[in-house]
C-alpha cells in the first residue's frame, strides 16, 4: 500500500514539473561534468553559479549578460543529427591569456599554440557537457570540431540570435557561469537549444525524474571516461 502511495506521489511530482524545470535539471547535470572537466584541465578549483534556463525573445538575449562590447574569446561547437543546438564557452580575452598560461605551465607560446590550447580546453569542457546529455537521452549527438572566435560579446552572440529568430519566436538558452579561484572574471557556457533537442530532453527527463527504470544516468560514466581521456591527451600536448 505504501509503495502505491509513493508511486502516485512521484507521478504527481513529475506532472507538476514544467518543461523549464526539467531542462534546468538536465543542464545542471551537464554543467557539473563541465565544471569537473575545467577544474581538471586547469588543476585548480572552479566555482559555478546556479545555472539558469532563459526563455526570451531572441533580440533580448544580449541583455541577459550585459557584456556588449567586451572583447571575448568564444569556443563554439554545433550539434547536428537527430537533435541540433549551438553551444559555446566564452571567456574575456585577458582571462583566456591566464588560462593558456596555466595550461602551458608558463612556457612561452606562439599564437598558434595559444589558439590550439584554447580550442582544446573548450572542446574538453563542451564535450563533457554534451556527452552527459547524449548519454542521458541515449541520443547520438554529432559534434562539429571546436571553432575559436575572438570578437565583442554581442557580435558573437548576434549570429546565433539571427538563427534563433529564423527558427522560433523565442530563444531557449541554458546558461552556466564559471569562476576560477583567484579571479572575479566570469566564464560562460551558453547553449541555444533547438526544438527537437528540447523535446527529447523533456521527454526523457520527465521519465527519469519520476523514477522510470528504463531511463537512468548509468551511462554517464562513459561520458566521464571520455572526458578524462581528452584531458590527458590535451595535457600531453601542452603540459
Amino acid at each position: 500500500m505504501n509503495e502505491l502511495v509513493s508511486t502516485s506521489k512521484t507521478e504527481n511530482f513529475g506532472e507538476m514539473l514544467t518543461d523549464q524545470d526539467i531542462l534546468l535539471e538536465i543542464g545542471n547535470m551537464g554543467a557539473g561534468h563541465a565544471t569537473t572537466a575545467l577544474s581538471r584541465v586547469l588543476q585548480e578549483p572552479i566555482a559555478i553559479e546556479l545555472p539558469r534556463v532563459h526563455v526570451t525573445l531572441p533580440h533580448l538575449v544580449p541583455g541577459i549578460y550585459g557584456k556588449h562590447d567586451t572583447m571575448v574569446s568564444a569556443i563554439f561547437m554545433q550539434l547536428r543529427g537527430t537533435a541540433d543546438c549551438d553551444v559555446m564557452l566564452i571567456f574575456e580575452e585577458n582571462e583566456c591569456a591566464k588560462i593558456v598560461e596555466l595550461m602551458t605551465n608558463g612556457m612561452e607560446v606562439t599564437p598558434e599554440i595559444q589558439r590550439s590550447a584554447i580550442e582544446e580546453m573548450g572542446s574538453i569542457v563542451l564535450t563533457s557537457f554534451l556527452s552527459a546529455m547524449a548519454n542521458f537521452t541515449s541520443t547520438k549527438l554529432v559534434m562539429t570540431p571546436p571553432q575559436l572566435i575572438v570578437d565583442s560579446f554581442d557580435a558573437i552572440i548576434d549570429g546565433l540570435i539571427i538563427k534563433q529568430a529564423l527558427c522560433s519566436d523565442v530563444a531557449v538558452i541554458f546558461d552556466a557561469r564559471f569562476k576560477r579561484c583567484n579571479t572575479s572574471t566570469e566564464g560562460f557556457l551558453i547553449t541555444f537549444l533547438g526544438d527537437e533537442l528540447q523535446r527529447i530532453l523533456v521527454q526523457k527527463g520527465r521519465k527519469w525524474l519520476i523514477g522510470d527504470a528504463s531511463v537512468n544516468d548509468g551511462n554517464l560514466e562513459a561520458g566521464r571516461t571520455e572526458c578524462v581521456a581528452l584531458e590527458e591527451n590535451m595535457q600531453d600536448g601542452f603540459g
